[in-house]
């Protein structure tokens, strides 16, 4: 590699990774290594229901550790949650948190974490490196293999008063350790491990398609699309746990990529999509990415080929221009194969909307029918995709994905 200021990169990640069947054992003695006495544990009523917390508690009670239980975390959490998390945790004095679920509950935990050692509401740090305090230490603990939050800096939740997502963001609000436990992924709905999965799917292509790559996140990259990509199918229709195991590795390794060269053209155009209109994330994502991928081709088929390659495309010869198309061909096979939709319908989205929603992602605006108007907790991401767009473009993006595609 030339020695140069443009070869200049950085890649940060905090977070202690424990990852094995059983290791859920092991998070009494994590959270003590913590310094911590007592946990707030932090989930939702179907997590819990499904009874994976309770060997969390065992493990805590083990190792002495007493805790109080939040279990009001919804799908697409907002601040008030948070507040309410907050204020149980210091009513208990809690001063560790353990979150035993998938991205909702773990972004809701470090929000907690957020507010109880620094006072206010959660809408008060939305934005990068707002907090001036450290949140509380905190464990993550997937149960989904999607969100990769266990591995991630930003805290996404649903603003309540502007109806969009609110992203908070510090090298602060890493966990301290993720505990990745295929266990907790057995009883997964088969729809809930697709959607998760694309999602993770999502980040990981999206991290090698951005222009912060580096090699140590292609490295990452790369191999979390082939785990994903390679186990998705059997994780989600059998109970092949190998196949689980891989995905859920593949999801934190996804995000590791991510959290460091960003995301792309997706991410950017379904932020105000999701806030505006009640998706799933992991639809969302997905639906879109075939064409935000047909979009970014001509910027490097060197890296699509790449792509096409890790999917288990056979090279034959290929020049790079013909192999990088089959790495979209890859995808929509993969998602023909898991009956994942290939449009968006007008019941999910307004088509209407898609002007505004064009020009929130291009200049992070707000959705109040001022569209001159800065939203600063909005960071959009179209600066770092590997080809610039122009608000026609993704307008155009946008309308193609109510259209659908073939292969």
């Amino acid at each position: 590699m030339r020695t140069s200021q443009k070869n200049i990169f950085s890649f940060y990640l905090p977070t202690k990774v424990v990852h094995g069947i059983n290791s859920v054992e092991e998070t009494g003695k994590e959270f003590k290594a913590l310094g911590a006495t007592k946990a707030l544990v932090v989930t939702d009523k179907g997590v819990k229901n499904a009874g994976l917390v309770e060997s969390v508690l065992d493990s805590l009670k083990r190792s002495g550790i007493s805790y109080a239980v939040f279990d009001e975390v919804e799908q697409d959490p907002g601040g008030s949650t948070v507040e309410k998390g907050a204020k149980l945790a210091l009513e208990e004095k809690c001063d560790g948190i353990v979150v035993v679920g998938g991205g909702s509950p773990i972004c809701a935990g470090r929000g907690i974490g957020v507010v109880v050692t620094n006072g206010g509401k959660m809408r008060d740090y939305a934005g990068l490196q707002k907090a001036a305090k450290p949140p509380l230490p905190l464990i993550a603990i997937p149960t989904t293999a999607g969100s990769g939050a266990e591995v991630s800096q930003f805290i996404i939740l649903k603003d309540e008063i502007l109806h969009i997502k609110m992203v908070a963001g510090s090298p602060m609000y890493f966990p301290k350790v993720a505990i990745l436990d295929p266990l907790l992924l057995k009883g997964l709905p088969f729809w809930q491990t697709v959607i998760s999965g694309v999602d993770a799917l999502g980040h990981a292509i999206e991290a090698y398609l951005t222009t912060l790559a580096t090699p140590i996140t292609d490295a990452w990259a790369l191999e979390a699309v082939s785990m994903i990509y390679q186990n998705l199918r059997p994780a989600a229709t059998t109970d092949d746990l190998d196949a689980k195991e891989a995905c859920l590795i593949g999801s934190t390794m996804a995000n590791m990529a991510c959290g460091n060269a960003r995301l792309g053209l997706v991410h950017g155009m379904t932020t105000p999509m999701e806030g505006m209109f009640k998706i799933p994330h992991g639809m969302a994502i997905g639906i879109l990415l075939p064409y935000a991928m047909e979009f970014n081709l001509p910027a490097s088929h060197q890296r699509f080929a790449a792509l096409a390659k890790v999917m288990g495309e056979p090279d034959d010869g290929r020049s790079l221009r013909d192999l990088a198309p089959r790495a979209i061909t890859a995808i929509k096979r993969l998602f023909i194969d898991l009956g994942f939709p290939n449009k968006y319908s007008d019941s999910q989205i307004d088509r209407k909307a898609i002007p505004q929603m064009a020009r929130m992602m291009m200049g992070g605006l707000d959705t109040t029918g001022d569209l001159s108007k800065e939203y600063p907790m909005n960071t959009p991401v179209s600066t770092v995709n590997i080809r610039k767009a122009t608000l026609g473009e993704v307008i155009r993006l946008y309308e193609k994905a109510f259209e659908g595609w073939e292969i």
